[in-house]
């Protein structure tokens, strides 16, 4: 008879479902929102429960014993205890949290998002904390201002990026207690292509120079200027006219007047699959930028350029990262 092991992890992931479609219910994740009561969660944090198990201990002793002075300080501290919720709450409650952005990136570079949180409140808001899984970003609102976190997220992928679901808390004043708020911006954030590292020279008519064909081209057909004679040189080279005039050696040098445009095309870019020729022509984009040249890039039946400014430049990346 066989025997059907349970697996943890779908369990896991039926239990996180669950609490996922429930908070979807309950209320709304997407921005802009002001947090409310339906928004705010509240817990102890670990050190908020050690001290409940304390004050109980302390409430158990003091009515068996008798004791007063046992029983004034629980009930002081837990006084205070109820105090600290209801700060942690307030310090919540109202809070706005207006947009979210972030410029793009390349994949593989961490990718800044900024969160801008507003509140309209005579006081001050400290100890908040915007979370992202272990990333986390810390600020402190002053009165009746404007405030933005900032969260290093982690980038994989070229492409839109949902940022995912983020968490809002503070344990302000004490640390006794937790109160939380989630948050799921649907705005998606922009991942362009990693560039490749090696890379083919530029394609200075749409096909990459390789090889001797390249040097060759490089020499050109066009005359630009005499030189002294190197050993090597062919003999058609030598200019003997010139050569008889100035008592030396010289041969003519030819070059090719390079064009500034150049012309991509991913359909003919080298490269094992779809997305190493679309890292190549990445790097080529970014190079020919540098370079201050202007370029035109093909996708499919769609040309765009020539250009070299930098709205070219963030429209080309943006195409090749939907691409």
């Amino acid at each position: 008879m066989a025997h059907v092991k349970a697996d943890p992890g779908r369990g896991r992931g039926a239990l996180v479902a669950l609490l996922d479609r429930w908070l979807k219910r309950r209320t709304r994740l997407d921005l802009p929102i002001t947090l409310g009561y339906r928004q705010i969660f509240i817990l102890p944090t670990r050190f908020g429960w050690m001290l409940g198990l304390l004050m109980g201990a302390m409430l158990v002793g003091s009515l068996n014993f008798n004791n007063n002075l046992g029983l004034l300080t629980t009930f002081i501290v837990a006084a205070v205890a109820v105090n600290s919720m209801l700060l942690a709450y307030r310090n919540l409650h109202g809070l706005s949290i207006r947009r979210g952005n972030a410029a793009p990136v390349h994949a593989g570079r961490p990718l800044c998002y900024r969160l801008s949180l507003t509140q309209k409140d005579n006081r001050p808001r400290p100890d908040l904390v915007v979370r992202a899984g272990p990333r986390l970003a810390r600020l402190d609102l002053p009165a009746a201002s404007a405030g933005e976190a900032r969260l290093n997220l982690p980038t994989h992928h070229r492409g839109w990026q949902a940022v995912g679901r983020l968490r809002v808390e503070t344990t302000h004043p004490l640390g006794l207690f937790r109160a939380w708020s989630w948050i799921e911006p649907s705005a998606p954030c922009l991942v362009w292509p990693q560039p490749a590292e090696q890379v083919p020279p530029l394609p200075e008519h749409g096909t990459p120079r390789q090889g001797s064909q390249a040097r060759q081209r490089d020499e050109g057909e066009e005359f630009h200027s005499l030189r002294q004679w190197r050993e090597g040189d062919p003999l058609h080279r030598i200019a003997w006219k010139a050569t008889q005039r100035h008592q030396t050696l010289l041969s003519r040098e030819f070059r090719e007047e390079r064009s500034r445009e150049i012309f991509l095309d991913l359909q003919r870019t080298p490269g094992r699959d779809l997305e190493e020729r679309i890292r190549i022509v990445t790097a080529w984009i970014l190079r020919a930028h540098a370079e201050g040249r202007s370029w035109s890039l093909k996708l499919g039946t769609k040309t765009l350029g020539p250009a070299g400014d930098p709205p070219h430049l963030r429209e080309c990346l943006r195409a090749l990262a939907e691409w």
